[in-house]
């Protein structure tokens, strides 16, 4: 099967209606490119594509090599955007800091051509390095099932409707040389990608000169996706089995087990259920980074005994315990265990609130205490938005009460409110 069928068929045959192509200049997204673009004629797709290219500015020719790449996508007949980096990347954690400014800048160019499908030139070696970098981080089991074909947008939004598309995750890296060579198209080398300045060209080299066997990491993929595969098939049928109600207005949740749910299915299963609803409560910025929080027995390598859901089924878990800055409450019954979870009370040093300049016209909307969006518009003035001790965000003029954001706005203010979902979705 040729590479470009191979695409159409990672899109399912459909391209969207507007898509922004990350093109660096290498022969990764070059051969992205020319799929996308041939897809879409071939298909008669109305699809419009968008490029952008992102200068990190860590190379003295990188200025020069982006103009390049921008005559080159012009000359295809595509808009195409340089951006560069506004400041210097932080070399002590230089992928990271990349990675970081490069998804916040394309994130910003698809908000104003309203975009919510980026495509990157992943490919089936880099799925390879992901799988051993974070194994040697004691990554979880959801961790090493690698990248994924579709994914959310790792920027948090309030609406969660931007995704990363990548079709190439089953392409090779030798087989994107071949066709870049077969189609006379134009690439640059990225001398850096060999130099042994970061982990992941350092796992590549490895792979390269075969001090690592890629075939054996190869297979432990496929049995990892096996068994992430069962876990996703489960988590389908625990949606039908057990209730899960969430107050939006409240900020709480309740989640009721029935006992003979724990014979059902793994512990596993259950853990990363738990984990997944729990999110819309959690007031945890990083929490999708935290899953051994609630199961470090089953999902990892180097595990150790806790698993929430066994020590709730076995009785060792409190009757009220803190998690994940939930406050979780666990209430027994013949047939059941009822969870009722809110946001757990801390001590804080500094208060969490924030100063909301408000006017007339609807704000943007922010993040406040990781669990709410939220925007307002009203009476013009200085207003805070504080958390109270029950958990609910609140909002003040001039020290004076006005209301519970989620739950109403008052005479003076307009307040719109968002949760985040249950469901986490894989990066």
């Amino acid at each position: 099967m040729s590479l470009l069928s191979r695409f159409g068929r990672s899109m399912r045959g459909v391209l969207p209606d507007r898509v922004l192509v990350a093109v660096s200049g290498g022969v990764d997204s070059m051969v992205l490119l020319d799929l996308t673009r041939k897809w879409a004629k071939i298909t008669s797709s109305p699809c419009r594509i968008h490029a952008m290219t992102v200068d990190h500015g860590l190379r003295s020719e990188s200025a020069q090599e982006a103009q390049k790449v921008h005559e080159i996508v012009r000359k295809l007949g595509l808009d195409h955007e340089v951006v560069r980096v506004p400041e210097k990347i932080d070399r002590s954690q230089l992928e990271k800091s990349a990675r970081i400014w490069r998804y916040k800048l394309m994130y910003e160019k698809m908000e104003l051509l309203q975009i919510d499908n980026l495509m990157v030139a992943h490919h089936f070696n880099d799925q390879l390095e992901t799988f051993l970098i974070r194994l040697a981080a004691n990554s979880t089991l959801f961790g090493l099932c690698g990248m994924r074909n579709a994914s959310a947008y790792p920027v948090l939004d309030p609406f969660g409707s931007k995704r990363i598309l990548r079709p190439m995750l089953d392409i090779r890296k030798n087989e994107l040389y071949a066709y870049a060579r077969e189609h006379n198209l134009e690439w640059f080398e990225d001398s850096t990608n060999y130099q042994p300045i970061t982990l992941r060209n350092r796992v590549r080299k490895y792979l390269q000169t075969g001090q690592i066997e890629q075939n054996s990491v190869e297979q432990l993929i496929l049995g990892v996706r096996g068994a992430v595969d069962d876990v996703e098939n489960d988590l389908r049928q625990l949606d039908n089995e057990i209730s899960v109600k969430f107050n939006s207005r409240l900020l709480k949740m309740s989640i009721v087990i029935p006992s003979a749910v724990f014979e059902r299915y793994p512990l596993l299963s259950l853990d990363k259920f738990l984990f997944e609803k729990l999110h819309c409560v959690s007031a945890i910025s990083n929490y999708h980074h935290r899953y051994t929080t609630i199961d470090s027995k089953n999902a990892t390598v180097n595990t150790n005994d806790w698993s929430l859901s066994e020590s709730i089924l076995d009785g060792t878990v409190p009757e009220k315990f803190n998690l994940l800055k939930c406050l979780v409450r666990v209430v027994r019954s013949e047939n059941n265990i009822h969870l009722l979870i809110t946001r757990a009370t801390e001590k804080f040093k500094q208060p969490i609130k924030r100063v909301v300049n408000v006017t007339t016209s609807w704000s943007e909307w922010e993040l406040f205490d990781n669990r709410m969006w939220f925007r307002v518009r009203g009476k013009p003035g200085s207003y805070t938005l504080k958390l109270e001790a029950n958990g609910l965000p609140a909002f003040y003029h001039e020290g004076r009460f006005l209301c519970y954001s989620t739950i109403s706005g008052c005479g003076c203010l307009e307040v719109q409110t968002r949760t985040k979902p249950m469901r986490i979705i894989q990066m």
